[in-house]
């Protein structure tokens, strides 16, 4: 591995020898060792997921059987959690520890005897709100009450920091239905978390165990990461700290885009609305044109409707530019993390936001990781905060 592309001063910015482990319910098991995974982590509405081939040493399986092969615990009672986390480490690094890259459940598991083989599938711990049906209701709790409910009645610890108002019945017959499994759009609690998070500004993601729910972070150095580029002249080739780099352009997002959010009060009988584009917000539509993107949040206040289609907005336009490439592997690097990219001479150049990161890893194609990059703080198409 080379390249040298993190930017946080404790960490070593080559990594010579990475080494990778697997530990079930925090333990090595020496009967399962892991030939190579795939670690996606995004910052959509998803859970990361992880997809790994373990190779089975018929010599160590222990009387009991193979960890993921459980017996039934007894009638009617349902499988307990395997607990999964892949760490890795610079072992050309004198002292160098242990670094926790995933932690979740596993989902899928397969076995071929012939090969000796283990596929297994797992997703972070926010499957637990994904697979949690939503059945409680809750009177006058202001969001991050009723998210920091969901998330502990799930057996997950919260970390929630939101600034909103009440909520629960204080909404009325929108928000009070809210809870009906089968009789509102939030079947799952996830659907319903991730919709309060938004309407506060803030991102829903898992870390370890702990469902944090804060707001979006700001580029500082601790959390921005630098992709080395330099172009001296058409004689020269272009150097570059990525393989297949790519840059990409929407020019039906370029054309403009205008959010509108929708919110009524049935018991009220009163409905609000409101407009955001690239010359700002209001509640009638203006003279912008572009495409129009309608979105309804019963239940929502104007002062709701106001963040709320900021963020649509923004998360539009972020598809105007993409930058995507291949990076030797950092294991810092994460969602919610920036990346500066200089010296390319277009519109591109800038701080980014990482949107997505898949890392792979094997003993034969070592470590590597697939970024895509976006600008998710804009406020008017075109811009970055670089």
């Amino acid at each position: 591995m080379s390249g040298s592309l993190n930017t946080t001063p404790s960490t070593p910015s080559v990594w010579r020898m990475p080494r990778a482990r697997v530990l079930v319910n925090g333990v090595e098991r020496a009967e399962t060792g892991l030939e190579q995974f795939t670690l996606t982590r995004t910052r959509y509405s998803r859970a990361d997921t992880l997809d790994m081939t373990l190779a089975v040493d018929r010599t160590h399986i222990p009387s009991g059987g193979l960890w993921f092969d459980l017996q039934p615990v007894g009638e009617g009672e349902t499988l307990p959690d395997i607990d999964i986390a892949v760490q890795m480490r610079d072992v050309a690094q004198a002292g160098a520890q242990w670094v926790t890259m995933f932690r979740g459940i596993v989902d899928h598991a397969g076995l071929s005897p012939a090969a000796t083989s283990v596929q297994v599938q797992c997703r972070d711990y926010l499957a637990k709100l994904l697979d949690m049906r939503v059945r409680d209701g809750w009177m006058n709790m202001t969001g991050a009450d009723v998210v920091r409910a969901m998330i502990t009645a799930a057996g997950l610890t919260p970390d929630v920091t939101m600034t909103d108002g009440m909520v629960g019945q204080f909404w009325q017959v929108e928000h009070k239905c809210a809870s009906a499994a089968t009789h509102s759009r939030f079947q799952t609690a996830f659907d319903l978390a991730r919709t309060m998070a938004t309407m506060a500004g803030c991102d829903l993601y898992a870390n370890d165990t702990t469902i944090v729910c804060a707001p979006y972070p700001t580029a500082t150095t601790a959390n921005t990461h630098v992709l080395d580029y330099a172009d001296s002249g058409p004689d020269t080739p272009v150097a570059m700290g990525a393989y297949g780099l790519h840059f990409a352009r929407d020019y039906q997002v370029g054309r403009g885009v205008i959010v509108h959010v929708m919110s009524w009060d049935s018991r009220q009988r009163t409905r609000v609305e409101y407009y955001w584009s690239a010359g700002g917000g209001g509640t009638t539509p203006g003279d912008n044109t572009g495409t129009v993107h309608s979105f309804a949040m019963p239940g929502a206040r104007l002062d709701d409707l106001k963040l709320i289609a900021r963020q649509k907005y923004n998360q539009i336009t972020a598809h105007a530019r993409t930058i995507t490439g291949q990076i030797p592997g950092r294991v810092t690097l994460a969602p919610r993390d920036f990346m500066r990219l200089t010296g390319t001479g277009t519109t591109w150049d800038g701080t980014l936001d990482v949107d997505a990161v898949t890392s792979s890893f094997s003993w034969q194609g070592g470590f590597a990781q697939h970024v895509t990059l976006r600008a998710r703080s804009t406020t008017q198409e075109g811009e970055t905060d670089g």
